[in-house]
């Protein structure tokens, strides 16, 4: 009887978390970035986590369906699984890297001449200017065709305070552009590399009354930015486009293509290098830990 009536309680406590947790989301959600604990943020996180262990005791039913050994290889398989990803990862930007450091850049011009004459110069570095059809404003001030940004407060002695606000936006269309072609260039957000900056900004207000009304903050923006106009490397291969005399830069099997801000080549092939080994790194350790899984149930 005290178990059933256990059972009922508990169902009033559960909407009433749930309601508190929908509660948090919109007041946080009207909070400035700098004013939310994070201790909060951790605690819904475990109300959540215990609302959903506590479904199955109110069923009366185990919270694991699955043997202890089904369980044991299920896991070792999925770390299997994640390791090849990150290996798989791992390889291509060692291969974009290795294309940086041992290929000499070739301008977009000369490229363009070798397959008008039959002569396609293949998966290679290309030189050229950066492009794009519209222009946006990084929250430093500068016109450019995309930017990825962080913005902090400025702590003491100009130094890096707490952070305010990420915000990355990127143009539809990048191109290359040489001195008499330009190609149309295949890209992810994921494949652009830019130098770090860092510049003087004005924070956005959050939808608090008092940060709309108050005077402005001055914050500091972290920022990666593709000026256009600025030097290009495009990591590809060249292709003609779907109309004539278009072209266009892609990976290999049509994958993005690495769009490298910049003449410093092998500064930026090094980076993407030791990128690469990291991947490695976690690849073998979340094999050992597959392998240490999987032993168990042997």
């Amino acid at each position: 009887m005290g178990e059933d009536l256990g059972r009922i309680l508990w169902v009033p406590a559960c909407a009433a978390g749930l309601a508190v947790l929908l509660l948090a989301v919109f007041t946080l959600g009207r909070m400035s970035a700098r004013d939310r604990p994070r201790w909060l943020l951790a605690g819904f996180g475990a109300l959540a986590l215990g609302l959903v262990l506590f479904v199955p005791w109110l069923r009366d039913e185990p919270l694991v369906r699955v043997s202890p050994d089904v369980l044991v290889k299920a896991v070792g398989g999925a770390l299997l699984v994640l390791a090849a990803g990150v290996s798989a990862r791992g390889a291509r930007v060692r291969w974009r890297a290795a294309a940086l450091v041992g290929t000499a850049p070739l301008s977009l011009d000369e490229a363009v001449a070798a397959v008008r004459a039959g002569r396609p110069p293949g998966f290679g570095v290309y030189r050229g200017r950066l492009e794009s059809p519209e222009t946006l404003t990084s929250p430093g001030g500068v016109p450019c065709a995309f930017y990825d940004a962080a913005v902090h407060a400025v702590g003491e002695h100009g130094r890096k305070g707490p952070l305010l606000s990420r915000e990355r936006a990127y143009a539809p269309v990048l191109m290359l552009r040489g001195e008499r072609t330009r190609a149309t260039v295949g890209f992810a957000p994921s494949a652009l590399v830019a130098p770090l900056e860092v510049r003087r900004c004005v924070a956005v207000p959050a939808l608090t009354q008092a940060e709309l009304l108050g005077p402005s903050v001055e914050a500091l923006s972290w920022e990666r930015v593709g000026t256009p106009g600025e030097a290009c490397l495009v990591v590809g291969e060249l292709r003609r486009g779907p109309r004539d005399g278009t072209w266009e830069l892609r990976g290999r099997g049509g994958r993005p293509a690495l769009v490298v801000l910049g003449d410093e080549a092998t500064g930026t092939g090094g980076v993407l290098s030791r990128g690469a080994w990291k991947h490695f790194a976690a690849a073998g350790g979340l094999s050992l830990a597959a392998a240490f899984m999987l032993a168990r149930t042997l």
